[in-house]
């Protein structure tokens, strides 16, 4: 509960930088109502002073999204009082000043406070001109909404009596303002305890230590009763004809603030709409233009990779086993692979990662994470699986499904750092109506069902809702080596996984992240997926396009190594020309998508004018699940994501000239 104020010749103020070990003043008059010394409050940052439950409003008053706010700072005895804070950036430094606040005690919730300017703050301020009016005498100003009270101010009255009043239902013979509001007429109570209208309160009103009340209904322009203002006097008392005058004026004056009050908060409120919305558009352009440029980079950056990984593979091979450079080359082949998932994450973050659903089992699936992150794992922190034991399978990318995993257990590895904690993974199953997946995302689309819910949890130093409101906004880190990528890709995967992904955390308490997916059916799970796997196919003539001149040449070494005979293309132009010279001789054709003067899509067409018996296989450094949405209906025999091994490249083109004999 907050503290009540004590009157001070100096009011108490203090001055300081948000973070410790900047400028600093506080008076005596703050620290006598804190408790703590000027060195304790300056060697923790302001925000450890503030209730939990405000932190989100204090740092959004320092990062400038708020004029001023109030807040509850903690005191040495373990209580609360209320101050305002306001902020201001001095040389690149927030300096924040607390004040305390009058009348503390009678505030209520400190957000309730935060705009003098909405209605309840108005009726604050009237109830306490009326008081001023009418010494000695304590005012009270209700609200209706759907037959109920509303509280609107009661700035003297005991905080339980208005609690108590708050939400209560009117009628007809309910006390002093339920009648007035009921009737439209003024209501006189001589003596509470006597009078029948406040028998059902008459308890409430003995312990709030009130014997009359005089109450007056206040209404809008047009007629309509919006609540009812009244007087209370600690003893039975009848009202002079003065102050039923000023009653019915401050009833007046009551009716037209209300009514300002709330056309004016009707327009902020749609003002705040359309400020979200011009929010809301400006952050998915952003991200448009994000994924675009994180879909670029990827796709060049991929052709480098597959430059790099194809001409280490080969050059591995050329090598004896024991050559000290086949272990460099192979530490080579390694790094492009895994530079070859950083492209995945962009991908994923932008929405065009690559996704080849098949059945996987989670319980065969999620075990592997504990050899890929034990390095990123501190020797005091133990991770542990609390699994289901019957098999659960869902349709997805088991390489994707394994990042997100991965993902999450390292997040939490890092919220824990060196500290003794621990890591759980847990699965368990659930069955969700669509009232329940509508509070999991509101903008996807669910069915109803069993879905399984792969938890990540720790107990880490977890988030504040502040962090956890921008969590997944693109290049978002709270980490100081950190991209911003990681989450946001695990976002991306999950969404198109047709999943969603929740989370829970409390500051110093940790955090729990939850994927939830939908399941099938453990019949489906056991099929496995036939692929044809031939490795004599003959000598095969291959058309291989590509304008990376490093990538084809490497690419063309490989074909050649394994039998192929290559015929060169540099770009899409040339390609359909040599086509048209000899698709007879021809057995497939192995081509890039980006390519100048004619592209993959260009080439593609003018080839299958041609013939459409010769297979084509697309190959790109942006997603598969891209090239297969481009080529939709075009026919084509498959696609290859960049960066790829040599050894799948060969496979994937013997697999299909097997299947085209």
């Amino acid at each position: 509960m907050p503290e009540s104020k004590t009157e001070f010749a100096d009011p108490p103020m203090m001055l300081r930088s948000a973070a410790p070990g900047g400028f600093f003043r506080c008076n005596a008059s703050f620290r006598s109502i804190v408790g703590f010394s000027a060195s304790e409050l300056e060697a923790e940052p302001f925000l450890h002073w503030i209730d939990e439950a405000d932190i989100e409003r204090a740092s959004d008053t320092i990062e400038g999204k708020r004029e001023s706010c109030q807040v509850r700072h903690r005191t040495k005895s373990g209580g609360q009082f209320l101050v305002e804070i306001r902020v201001q950036n001095h040389e690149g430094t927030a300096v924040i000043l607390s004040r305390t606040i009058e009348n503390v005690e009678h505030l209520g919730d400190p957000q309730d406070a935060d705009d003098a300017a909405t209605v309840r703050g108005t009726l604050h301020t009237i109830a306490r001109i009326v008081e001023a009016q009418n010494p000695s005498y304590k005012c009270s100003i209700l609200l209706v909404v759907d037959g109920r009270f509303v509280r609107g101010a009661g700035p003297s009255l005991p905080e339980e009596y208005n609690a108590a009043i708050d939400g209560y239902a009117i009628g007809p013979t309910l006390g002093s303002c339920g009648t007035a509001i009921s009737w439209g007429v003024p209501v006189i109570v001589e003596d509470i305890q006597a009078d029948p209208l406040w028998a059902p309160l008459a308890e409430l009103a003995k312990s709030a230590g009130v014997s009359a009340c005089w109450s007056h209904p206040f209404e809008s322009k047009s007629g309509r009763v919006l609540g009812a203002l009244a007087l209370y006097s600690s003893v039975p008392r009848v009202p002079t004809a003065e102050q039923l005058s000023r009653l019915k004026a401050a009833a007046r004056m009551t009716g037209l603030a209300v009514e300002r009050g709330r056309a004016e908060e009707a327009l902020r409120a749609k003002r705040k709409r359309e400020l979200e919305l011009e929010d809301q558009l400006r952050q998915a352009a952003k991200m448009e233009a994000l994924g675009v440029l994180a879909s670029g980079v990827a796709h060049d950056f991929n052709n480098v990779l597959s430059t790099i990984l194809g001409n280490a593979e080969l050059a591995r091979e050329l090598l004896d086993n024991e050559s000290e450079v086949r272990e460099m080359l192979s530490d080579i082949v390694d790094a492009s692979k895994r530079a070859g998932q950083f492209c995945l994450q962009m991908l994923a973050y932008a929405g065009k990662g690559s996704l080849t659903p098949e059945p996987v089992e989670l319980g065969a699936l999620i075990p592997e994470v504990s050899n890929l992150v034990n390095a990123a794992i501190s020797k005091k922190t133990t991770l542990e699986y609390k699994l289901l034991e019957q098999p659960v399978c869902v349709l997805g990318d088991a390489n994707q499904l394994l990042q997100v995993v991965m993902n999450l257990v390292t997040n939490a590895a890092e919220a824990i750092g060196e500290s003794d904690g621990y890591i759980e993974v847990s699965s368990e199953l659930v069955d969700y109506t669509a009232d329940k997946l509508r509070k999991l995302d509101s903008q996807a689309e669910f069915s109803p069902g069993q879905y399984v819910r792969l938890s990540v949890s720790d107990n880490g130093r977890g988030m504040a809702q502040a962090t956890i409101d921008r969590i997944f906004d693109p290049f978002f880190t709270t980490k100081s080596t950190g991209h911003g990528l990681g989450l946001s890709a695990v976002r991306g995967i999950i969404s198109k996984h047709g999943g969603a992904l929740q989370i829970e955390s409390e500051l110093g308490k940790g955090t729990t992240f939850s994927v939830v997916l939908p399941t099938i059916k453990q019949a489906v799970c056991a099929e496995k997926i036939d692929i044809t796997t031939s490795t004599d196919v003959g000598r095969k003539r291959i058309l291989l396009a590509d304008d990376e001149s490093g990538l084809r040449k490497i690419l063309a070494r490989v074909l050649k190594r394994a039998g192929f005979d290559v015929v060169e293309a540099a770009d899409g132009q040339e390609a359909v020309e040599l086509f048209s010279a000899q698709y007879e001789q021809l057995d497939c054709v192995l081509m890039d998508l980006s390519m100048p003067k004619l592209n993959g899509e260009e080439t593609q067409r003018a080839m299958h004018a041609l013939c459409k018996d010769v297979p084509i296989i697309v190959m790109s450094g942006h997603s598969e699940q891209e090239v297969v949405d481009r080529f939709a209906d075009a026919g084509i025999a498959g696609c290859i994501q960049k960066p790829v091994s040599n050894d799948v490249l060969l496979e994937k083109i013997r697999n299909i000239l097997a299947q085209n004999k």
